[in-house]
């Protein structure tokens, strides 16, 4: 919505520049409880007197998750990071001993680990950077390679490597690992994948889920990926949604101070609301008494005076598109939501390391600024007495960068009571069940299909699962044997196009029977006439998308691969009772259900034939499904698909 239409006056152009204002170096010295990380011997006594369970938390920032974890019970003994200056916020709010250096080999870190006698771990928690995991941050390489600017390999997304390292040399009794949920989509799962199955060739349970930030009195729209791995075989139980107040931007930030643009000051007044809502008496909870009177952080940029006549013309949820044209400085067909005011009564957009360098998207409901440190602090759910070491830039990025306090308590909780439950026998998972009893009826209930065949090569599982795209397996078996006939290699694929479109016509797509062509042509030319074996290469080949890509890994090269089609992610959603799961969730769920074997073919094709003669999208055969007792959504046969 836009305000009242208004004249707009015309401005210098060098009135149009923000102030250089950098804001106040702020220099945080360590808690006063924390050992002289030189000398060894004092860290070790300090070690030793700490209550268990035992964590550190690597790639740990500021400390967002450091914080969930200390207020869950565990003693966090150490944070590691490149990052000086985070490290500097972890050491002084959570005590104990840093570490800052490249974790990319973590040998240096498990040597000074010993040496601190920090050997024995309960936990080794982290997350690795999410940059190269999210969409933003895919897009933002992208646009650094074409201007040349960096490689088009990223190096930080081999860090989960080094994580596994790490976990291989220390042997915790828990992991928990942090990140986006876009990580389950890099590289079409592999990395997930590659991580669950690291650490269970380690010998640990693995388990992972993604958690909206809101349920659990978040202010914000945020999901993050957990991934949680034990030495023993447990049935974790996920935390479960707060049924509190309703968080919401106004509750988390509505008593503070109203600033202007350019406030620099440290500290400045503050006088508590007469009723303060739960989110505000967490987040003012161990301030000190004699500090009662203040808040702190309460710092905001400078706004460029064009920008502040737009933010006056925006209403609570307004966005760029609805601001005037005379003061779009950007195209609004790409950057619509360049501005975005945020709303008294709703949640905040996800804060992200980018309102380090502006503050466009986090534009304060009824002040014409952006938010201040504390604001951004408090949308994360960090409380006021948490202090960030910095300038108000480096301040802002690592509150971008941090796993929500609360969000982090809550999943630390359940981490606590597996760790010190004692005595507690190992409980069977889902998976365990589930994966025995299909393969069971499967054996029984199995479709026959030429591509199926054991002596079915990958050129002709790729040649089937062209041909499936979008019709009845019924309708290509018809059709198959005459195809191979014409088109049994990629040689003869390429040698006999017209063929080709003739013996597919009855399937309808024509342009399926050309892709079959340029397939072909792509394969003799870039892989010797073999299909490519991996992930990456066939991904690079004409029209094959994520699930023909990981169909041929799976049935053509026996290797294990998560498939995503309308008849795996409907079963993964019944079965869990996610009818809204989004695809990083499903591949996840389809993950853990494949057991311990991982998703190998056999389990694969049983998955695909339970989809299309039981668990089907219309009027499910629920009475017949040999998994009807593990379903969550068996006493509601309609779900949609």
């Amino acid at each position: 919505m836009i305000a009242e239409a208004v004249t707009l006056p015309k401005l210098p152009k060098r009135t149009r520049a923000v102030p250089l204002v950098r804001g106040h170096r702020l220099v945080l010295e360590p808690k006063r409880e924390s050992p002289n990380q030189d000398d060894p011997v004092a860290v070790r006594h300090w070690v030793a007197q700490q209550p268990r369970p035992w964590a550190i938390d690597v790639f740990s920032g500021a400390g967002g998750l450091s914080l969930g974890l200390a207020d869950a019970g565990f003693s966090v003994l150490m944070g590691a990071d490149i990052d000086g200056v985070a490290v500097e916020t972890h050491r002084h709010n959570l005590g104990g001993v840093s570490y800052i250096g490249d974790l990319s080999n973590p040998d240096g870190l498990v040597e000074q680990l010993r040496a601190w006698g920090m050997a024995d771990l309960d936990l080794i928690a982290g997350g690795v950077p999410c940059q190269p995991f999210s969409r933003a941050g895919r897009s933002k390489i992208r646009d650094l390679v074409k201007q040349g600017e960096r490689e088009a390999a990223d190096p930080r997304a081999d860090l989960w490597r080094s994580f596994l390292n790490l976990v291989g040399q220390i042997r915790p009794r828990a992991v928990l690992l942090e990140n986006v949920p876009d990580l389950a989509e890099w590289d079409d799962g592999a990395v997930l994948i590659g991580l669950c199955e690291g650490l269970q060739d380690l010998g640990y349970w693995v388990d992972s889920q993604v958690l909206e930030a809101h349920r659990f009195q978040v202010p914000q729209h945020r999901a993050r990926l957990f991934l949680v791995a034990f030495q023993k075989r447990y049935r974790f139980d996920w935390p479960s949604p707060s049924h509190r107040q309703t968080p919401t931007v106004k509750r988390a930030i509505g008593d503070l101070p109203s600033i202007g643009a350019g406030q620099w000051a440290e500290t400045l007044p503050y006088s508590a609301p007469t009723e303060p809502t739960d989110l505000l008496k967490r987040l003012r909870g161990g301030v000190p008494r004699e500090h009662a009177a203040v808040v702190w952080d309460h710092v905001s940029r400078d706004v460029r005076p064009d920008d502040a006549m737009a933010y006056a013309m925006l209403r609570q949820g307004g966005t760029y598109k609805d601001i005037p044209k005379e003061l779009r400085r950007y195209r609004d067909d790409i950057f619509a939501d360049k501005y975005h005011r945020l709303e008294w009564d709703g949640l905040s957009r996800t804060i992200t390391a980018h309102i380090a360098k502006d503050g466009y998207w986090y534009i304060h409901p009824d002040q014409d600024r952006s938010l201040s440190v504390r604001e951004a602090a408090r949308l994360q759910t960090f409380p006021d007495w948490f202090r960030f070491a910095g300038r108000p830039n480096q301040r802002l990025h690592q509150i971008g960068n941090a796993v929500p306090p609360l969000l982090a308590q809550a999943i630390g909780r359940r981490l606590f009571e597996e760790l010190t439950r004692r005595g507690r026998p190992a409980r069977g998972t889902l998976a365990t069940g589930f994966r025995s009893t299909l393969l069971k009826w499967h054996r029984h209930h199995r479709r026959t299909y030429p591509w199926r065949e054991d002596d079915a090569t990958p050129w002709e599982v790729l040649l089937a699962e062209i041909c499936l795209h979008r019709t009845r397996a019924d309708q290509v078996a018809a059709v198959y044997k005459t195809l191979l006939d014409v088109a049994g290699t990629p040689e003869s694929a390429v040698a006999n196009p017209g063929d080709v479109v003739k013996v597919m016509a009855s399937l309808g797509l024509r342009w399926r029977a050309r892709n079959v062509a340029r397939v072909a042509r792509a394969i003799m030319k870039h892989h010797a006439g073999q299909v490519p074996a991996t992930r990456t290469q066939l991904l690079a080949l004409p029209g094959v998308g994520d699930y023909i890509a990981n169909a041929v890994l799976s049935f053509g090269f026996r290797k294990r691969s998560v498939i995503l089609d309308t008849n795996t992610m409907r079963i993964a959603r019944r079965i869990y009772g996610r009818p809204k799961a989004r695809t990083a969730q499903l591949r996840i769920d389809l993950y853990r259900l494949a057991g311990r074997e991982g998703a190998d073919r056999e389990f694969n094709l049983a998955l695909l034939d339970l989809g299309a003669l039981t668990c089907t999208a219309r009027r499910p055969k629920c009475e017949e499904c040999p998994v009807r007792a593990a379903c969550a959504s068996r006493e509601r046969p309609t779900v949609s698909g």
